[in-house]
């Protein structure tokens, strides 16, 4: 111990660089394990995709045929039994990702969370009722399967339940989950005052995403979700005429719920003739045969695959340049401070200390900068993450991995340097 305190106070400039170098190298290690963890959840999503064949489904109500379908309510209670048949059929899955913007009251947010900013449109006016003015925002209704096909994490709170996918009569009250940009404006419990459809409803938060979470869509290979309200795609469990209020006005919120399911995507491995069958059967067994099925473009999901398989190819090239940049440096420095410390190792030979005292007592010196480089950088992110245990065992595993490579590194440097160096000769000085 008294050989280790000798070497640790002398050429307190190399203690401090190499300290600051272990933060920074961990610190890229953090930023590898958050990477990896990022391109897994991507090469997951694309491997859900991949090999699929995926078809759009279209209604043909339009204008006056729509009028008609929903001027008697056995049409919702129609379009209604299809949505259901669609979500428990086994022969293909269906993806639900209606993008519909809803109002927000009192929204205190910038411009970007409109609809439409990206587009370089005007900002949606906003709207003035019950006391509270509400702002239009971008949203989403999402089912199930859009969850699971694309990896996504809720960051705090939960997901949708089964039973929060279905229609509720008795209340008004409807959970929902925010992108990431929207954790710096409201809490995990908080009630929003929103209207779908121009129908008033209570969102109740139940999460929020972690940044930068994303999901295919029909027309887009990526939507990021940070700036997004995400709604359950709701379906009815009983027959709408149930409760179909009487205003037509009020009525609309039903047929444009009905909607988005009934104009999901369909994945599968069946061929089109296979589709068609399904559907016919499902068309018959539920009285609704205004649809097509369109084979959704290819485009998007084509796209989402060059593009992951390129990221992941750009990510892995930068942390392997990197790495090697600030392993090299890291291992350098430590060669440098034993080759600088020749005059001292000469000494405490002299004092009675022995060869293997020495290189232990390096090996240490090295272990105590690598243990705070370690704890250092996880600090704030552990806070950040919320505690995720996962994330840290990955990282700990992986800081664990370069902690052995680089002490077997610095264990051949440190030999080399006795090589070369005749401590007899240091001893005649």
């Amino acid at each position: 111990m008294t050989v280790f305190w000798i070497l640790f106070k002398q050429n307190r400039f190399f203690n401090v660089l190499i300290l600051l170098i272990a933060i920074l190298f961990f610190f890229l290690v953090l930023m590898l394990v958050v990477n990896l963890n990022q391109a897994s959840i991507e090469t997951r999503t694309v491997s859900n995709f991949e090999g699929k064949n995926v078809y759009q489904l279209s209604d043909d109500l339009i204008e006056s045929k729509e009028t008609q379908f929903f001027s008697s309510v056995d049409g919702y209670d129609t379009l209604s039994k299809f949505n259901n048949e669609l979500t428990t059929s086994s022969k293909f899955i269906i993806y639900t990702d209606n993008w519909q913007p809803i109002e927000l009251a009192d929204f205190k947010g910038d411009r970007s969370f409109d609809p439409y900013y990206q587009d370089g449109d005007e900002q949606t006016p906003p709207i003035k009722q019950n006391g509270h003015v509400y702002t239009s925002v971008l949203s989403l209704q999402i089912n199930d399967s859009v969850f699971d096909l694309n990896a996504l994490q809720v960051l705090k709170g939960r997901k949708f339940t089964k039973k929060e996918y279905i229609y509720n009569s008795d209340t008004k009250t409807i959970p929902v989950i925010l992108g990431h940009d929207y954790s710096r404006m409201y809490k995990l419990g908080d009630d929003l005052n929103i209207l779908i459809y121009g129908e008033e409803f209570k969102g109740h938060i139940i999460g929020f995403f972690g940044s930068s979470q994303k999901i295919m869509t029909a027309n887009e290979p990526e939507v990021i979700l940070d700036k997004y309200i995400i709604l359950p795609a709701l379906t009815f469990k009983t027959e709408v005429s149930n409760y179909l209020p009487k205003d037509p006005d009020a009525q609309m919120f039903f047929s444009a719920t009905l909607y988005a399911t009934a104009n999901s995507l369909l994945i599968t491995e069946a061929s089109p003739l296979e589709i068609r069958k399904d559907m016919e059967y499902i068309a018959k067994s539920s009285g609704f045969k205004e649809f097509q099925i369109i084979g959704a473009s290819g485009i998007a999901i084509d796209t989402l695959f060059s593009m992951t398989k390129a990221n992941l190819t750009l990510i892995y090239l930068a942390i392997a340049i990197t790495f090697f940049i600030a392993l090299c440096a890291y291992t350098y420095i430590h060669y440098l401070k034993v080759k600088s410390n020749i005059d001292t190792y000469s000494v405490l030979l002299i004092s009675g200390a022995d060869m293997d005292s020495i290189r232990n007592s390096i090996i240490a010196e090295f272990l105590l900068s690598s243990m705070i480089g370690i704890i250092f950088p996880v600090i704030p992110f552990a806070l950040l993450l919320s505690g995720s245990f996962s994330f840290l065992i990955n990282y700990l595993f992986v800081s664990v991995i370069f902690l052995i490579i680089m002490l077997i590194i610095i264990r051949i440097a440190v030999k080399k340097v006795y090589a070369k160096v005749d401590i007899v000769q240091q001893l005649k000085r």
